[in-house]
């Protein structure tokens, strides 16, 4: 199924423990076009693209989207946005960690726990721990995420 396969390839980058080199260089970043940039909208799209559904995150391009903006205003603009308490794995989760009102990052849900209200997420150029830079850290990592932190949910249309 093709929830799976987006899965398997965030997965398997964070089970390789990816690092990226000096100034964010990174496979995505070259892979997409935009080199020594913040690489997280730019991970979930290859990770789309290994499963073969570039189409289904094409905000920006054919190959997907490089801004959490973009990204962000393009699912609302096709109805693709779902509360955060219906996430499920393969959803594609925005983050805001200051007070800008803008989207910070992103990553692909992989748990969801509504009980406990949080998300478990894949995501690149984060920090793997709590002290580092969330929004432009130097790897790919499963992390949790508190609803607050959750500016928005897409839901990709894997039905397509």
């Amino acid at each position: 199924m093709s929830v799976e396969k987006v899965l398997a390839s965030a997965k398997a980058e964070v089970d390789a423990g990816y690092r990226e080199g000096t100034n964010n260089d990174t496979k995505f970043g070259k892979w997409y076009g935009l080199n020594n940039q913040p690489w997280c909208a730019m991970y979930v799209s290859w990770c789309f693209k290994e499963a073969g559904l570039s189409d289904l995150v094409a905000a920006q391009s054919k190959k997907g989207f490089a801004s959490c903006e973009a990204g962000l205003k393009w699912f609302a603009s096709k109805g693709q946005l779902v509360p955060v308490g219906q996430a499920k794995a393969g959803d594609i989760a925005f983050f805001q960690f200051d007070d800008d009102a803008q989207a910070d990052h992103v990553g692909i849900v992989k748990w969801h726990h509504t009980t406990l209200k949080y998300l478990q997420v894949y995501e690149g150029n984060t920090s793997g721990d709590v002290k580092g830079s969330q929004s432009n850290g130097d790897g790919a990592f499963l992390k949790k995420r508190p609803y607050k932190l959750i500016m928005g949910v897409a839901r990709p249309n894997y039905e397509a």
